[in-house]
């Protein structure tokens, strides 16, 4: 924009006004005044923002398939190839490469039931022993036991009776099973097959040690639904099995935990005679790679591809391959979303520099769930695993597919106009879209919502380590007469809504 000059033959009403009042003689501070008045009028007569100064704001959209982490059997898969009439060993070497079917005894498993506690309580119906060393103490039915640790010593009170013990005990009922009364890390109170060892490692921990074949009877119908195909139900106890075998540690005070940490492990209470019969049916089969059980990882839902394990934990172990897996679609959660999210509710868990605008896939697995992310924020760039980026935004699996979608400018902006000026409406959404492609752009005013198809242009933005990120921007001029609300959207994807005020 030019500045009035001093001689203009017919000044502006504004030129007229600040001149009159100019101090004399000096008429170039005068005329630089009335530049700045000018100025600031034509920005308030464009919007309350220079374009210059407006910002972009984002929203996110994450849609994707499956549940779990994605590496080895597929639960839902396997439920959909026995459905398709395949047989549990069929089922195993489909999702577990090279395997063999092997045999192995009816270890004893020793199950992580609770840690941290001051005091762990048990009892049972009929008479049950407790041990540490020297002669077993005999505790009459229906009576609860509550184990301390006082002084370097377990100390034992059943009633009115007490004992001390200078090892960690360990109860055995003499008949039937003992009870849990203290809440497992599950959640879980009740019967529990075999016997329950305390120990102290700065807090009591309640450890099940329990034969393999009998502690599957309390995982599997917790995996899986004990009414689904008989096969699937001995597909999950084959996996089960082996996965237990595998975790078995000597030296160590247990093997596994009775929670998802490893496999969920509910005691009596959630046996259930279609599962047992499963159990029975494979006793002792277990996938084996070169003569060895198979670390046997399994999830629920695949999404249609289950993910190599180096893609997901690192690793080497070539059974755990990405394979299809055409029958998943079972699952409810074979597909999932849209999830709407804000910049702050992803930025804010995945720690990224500013405010973010996308999250841009760099790298995926075979199945492809997302390997490597970068998180482009205001401030900068960094880079998130695709394991992290389920667990610190909560996704279903790390196969996903993030768009953000911005606009300028932003409602935050508080643009206003007088009718009949223009306003330019830019923005850009990660990834980019097909070349040709439009974004719509949707207005409201009078009531209804109206759209209008704005054409894009695909561009490339540098990224740190060599990694690029295509992006398309859109740009669509707007006379809006009265005030209106436009967003841009592009299939299920949003950005956020702006406001134009039109006085």
């Amino acid at each position: 924009m030019s500045t009035p000059q001093p001689r203009s033959p017919r000044p502006s009403v504004m030129h007229r006004c600040v001149t009159a009042f100019a101090p004399t003689p000096d008429r170039r501070g005068a005329l630089r005044l009335a530049t700045v008045i000018v100025l600031l009028s034509l920005v308030l007569l464009a919007g309350a923002v220079p374009a210059s100064a407006r910002s972009t704001q984002y929203a996110f959209t994450i849609t994707g398939h499956g549940w779990g982490h994605g590496v080895g059997m597929s639960q839902w898969g396997a439920y959909g190839y026995a459905k398709h009439g395949a047989k549990y060993g069929a089922i195993l070497k489909h999702y577990y490469t090279g395997i063999t079917l092997s045999k192995v005894g009816n270890v004893v498993v020793r199950v992580n039931l609770r840690s941290g506690q001051k005091a762990i309580k048990l009892s049972c119906p009929k008479d049950y022993t407790a041990q540490g060393t020297g002669a077993a103490w005999t505790i009459s039915g229906g009576t609860t036991s509550t184990v301390t640790y006082v002084g370097g010593k377990y100390r034992v009170v059943a009633g009115s009776t007490s004992r001390t013990f200078a090892a960690a005990p360990t109860f055995r009922p003499t008949a039937g099973t003992l009870r849990v009364l203290t809440k497992t890390d599950l959640g879980r109170t009740g019967a529990y097959r075999g016997a329950i060892r305390v120990i102290y490692r700065g807090g009591l921990v309640m450890v099940n040690h329990i034969p393999l074949e009998s502690y599957l009877r309390g995982v599997v119908p917790h995996e899986v639904s004990p009414s689904w195909p008989r096969e699937a139900v001995k597909a999950q106890a084959c996996a089960a099995r082996a996965y237990a075998i595998r975790s078995r540690q000597s030296g160590k005070d247990w093997d596994v935990y009775c929670d998802v940490r490893d496999q969920a492990y509910a005691g009596v209470a959630i046996e259930d005679p279609r599962s047992d019969l499963a159990v029975r049916e494979t006793a002792g089969v277990c996938p084996a790679y070169g003569g060895e059980p198979i670390v046997a990882t399994y999830f629920s839902c695949s999404g249609g591809h289950t993910e190599s394990v180096q893609n997901v934990w690192g690793g080497s172990h070539p059974y755990l391959k990405g394979v299809k897996d055409p029958y998943d679609y079972y699952g409810t959660l074979h597909n999932w979303g849209p999830l709407r999210r804000t910049p702050s509710q992803i930025g804010g868990p995945l720690g990224a520099a500013g405010t973010v605008r996308a999250v841009y896939t760099v790298e995926r697995g075979v199945s492809p769930r997302i390997v490597k992310a970068a998180v482009i924020g205001s401030g900068g760039t960094r880079y998130v695993d695709g394991s992290s980026l389920r667990t610190k935004l909560g996704l279903n699996s790390s196969w996903a597919i993030f768009r953000s979608m911005g606009i300028s400018p932003a409602a935050r902006d508080a643009v206003s106009i007088v009718a009949g000026s223009r306003v330019t409406l830019t923005g850009r959404t990660y990834p980019a879209l097909s070349a040709g492609a439009t974004v719509t752009l949707n207005f409201f005013y009078d009531g209804r919502w109206r759209s209008r198809s704005v054409p894009t242009e695909r561009k490339v933005e540098s990224l740190p380590d060599g990694y690029k990120a295509r992006y398309s921007q859109y740009t669509a001029s707007v006379s809006p007469k009265q005030t209106t609300r436009y967003y841009f959207s592009s299939g299920k994807a949003k950005s956020p809504v702006t406001t134009i005020t039109v006085r």
